[in-house]
C-alpha cells in the first residue's frame, strides 16, 4: 500500500457524520486529526460555512489542499483506501445500498441524540421510536440473507456496516433493549466492536451524557455542550 494521504476531518462536537469516517480510518490503521470547525477556520461556524462547499460539514481535508464535503463521498473515498470496497461492481451496488438505507436514519435520530432538549427531544424521540421497529425488521432480514456473518455481506466488513453500526448505537441510547430481538443484530453489533482499532476508537471516544436535557460530551474529562459552536 502506498503511503496514506494526510487526513483531517473537520465537524462539530457531535456524535454524527463524522462516526463512520472515524471508525473506517481506525480499522485500517489511518493516523487522521480530527478538528471541531471553530478551531480549523479560527473563527465561528456562522462566519467560516460562507467558505465551506454548499456550506455543510463534515469536511475531509486531504493533504492541506483537496476538501471532500457530503459524508457519503467521504465514506466512499475512504472505503476505496481503506478495503471495505468491494471490488465486485455488482456487490458494491449491495453495499452502497445498505450503507444508502443508513443515511435515511439520520433524521429525526442524530439530532435526537445530538441536540435536542425537552419536549422537542420527546416527540422526535416518539416519531423515531414508531418507526424504527419495521425498519430494523429489514435490516435484519437483509442482515441474515448471508450464512457467514456476521457481517451483512459476510465474514468481512465493508463501509455499510460501519454506518449500520454508528446509527443502531445511537438507537440504543433512545431506547437500550432495541435491538435484542434479533440476536444477528446483536451478533452484528459486537463484532463490529471487536474490530481492530474500532474496539480502541469506541473505548476511547467522548462519552454523550444528558441526552434530552442538557446533551454534552465529556472530552479531556470536561463536559461541553455539543452543537456547531465551542462550549
Amino acid at each position: 500500500m502506498s503511503e496514506q494521504p494526510k487526513f483531517e476531518l473537520i465537524y462539530f462536537n457531535l456524535r454524527a457524520l463524522a462516526e463512520s469516517p472515524q471508525m473506517m480510518m481506525r480499522y485500517a490503521g489511518f493516523e487522521y486529526r480530527y478538528e471541531m470547525a471553530w478551531d480549523y477556520y479560527g473563527k465561528p461556524w456562522s462566519e467560516a460555512k460562507l467558505e465551506v462547499a454548499f456550506g455543510q460539514l463534515p469536511v475531509l481535508v486531504v493533504n492541506d489542499t483537496v476538501h471532500i464535503w457530503q459524508s457519503g463521498a467521504i465514506v466512499r473515498y475512504l472505503a476505496k483506501l481503506t478495503g471495505t470496497m468491494p471490488e465486485d461492481p455488482l456487490l458494491a451496488a449491495r453495499v452502497d445500498a445498505v450503507f444508502e438505507q443508513t443515511q435515511e436514519l439520520f433524521a429525526p435520530l442524530n439530532p435526537t441524540v445530538n441536540v435536542r432538549i425537552g419536549e422537542d427531544h420527546l416527540k422526535l424521540k416518539e416519531t423515531f421510536l414508531s418507526s424504527f421497529s419495521g425498519i430494523l425488521q429489514n435490516f435484519a432480514r437483509q442482515l441474515e440473507h448471508n450464512d457467514e456473518g456476521p457481517y451483512f455481506f459476510g465474514a468481512k466488513p465493508y463501509y455499510c456496516d460501519f454506518s449500520v453500526y454508528h446509527h443502531f448505537s445511537l438507537a440504543t441510547i433512545l431506547q437500550q433493549n432495541i435491538l435484542n430481538v434479533y440476536p444477528s443484530v446483536l451478533d452484528f453489533m459486537e463484532a463490529v466492536e471487536n474490530l481492530s482499532g474500532v474496539k480502541e476508537y469506541l473505548a476511547s471516544r467522548p462519552e454523550i451524557i444528558d441526552v434530552g436535557t442538557a446533551p454534552k460530551m465529556i472530552i479531556d474529562g470536561i463536559a461541553q455542550p455539543t452543537g456547531t459552536k465551542p462550549s
